[in-house]
């Protein structure tokens, strides 16, 4: 580590928060925090009501919404979120899920979010085992399967064929 702001992350972390406080102030921070809350509320409840796929965690809400299927590969919906409407979701290992950060940039886009998920599901749905084998359901299915050993390797190639 170095003595400067520059080469400590915790020292830049701080005085980005002391910044944005500043900015900001206690009761910005309290309202981004609520509308942040609300959105992620919004976005569990949709879950909830959907078909083949569930929500993950407590009742009490956090900012990450985390979901995944019993009837459905998960990574597949994750697959036809992007393709479909280009939403970036982190996949997620035992269980095999799917989740959302909610942030305040995802706020004005909840109901968006929602209806793209619903269509995502009822993509993989009709397709059935159709499309299995492609894109991310391919490389978290197989990395579930390999021995630790190789998993490394695989993945370093993989991140470094696509980004």
């Amino acid at each position: 580590t170095t003595p400067t702001i520059a080469g400590s992350r915790p020292g830049a972390l701080l005085a980005c928060a002391w910044a944005a406080m500043v900015s900001i102030g206690e009761a910005g921070y309290v309202e981004r925090v609520k509308s942040i809350l609300e959105c992620s509320r919004y976005i569990a409840d949709g879950i909830r009501e959907m078909k083949d796929v569930k929500l993950l965690g407590t009742s009490a809400p956090t900012m990450i919404v985390c979901f995944s299927s019993d009837t459905l590969d998960i990574y597949r919906i994750g697959d036809a979120m992007k393709q479909l409407s280009g939403w970036e979701l982190n996949a997620l290992q035992h269980p095999a899920s799917l989740h959302l950060c909610v942030t305040l940039n995802t706020i004005p886009h909840k109901e968006r979010f929602v209806d793209d998920l619903r269509q995502a599901v009822a993509s993989v749905r009709e397709q059935g085992s159709e499309g299995t084998g492609h894109g991310t359901a391919a490389i978290y299915g197989a990395a579930t399967t390999m021995p630790k050993g190789p998993i490394n390797e695989l993945l370093k190639y993989y991140t470094d064929a696509t980004l």
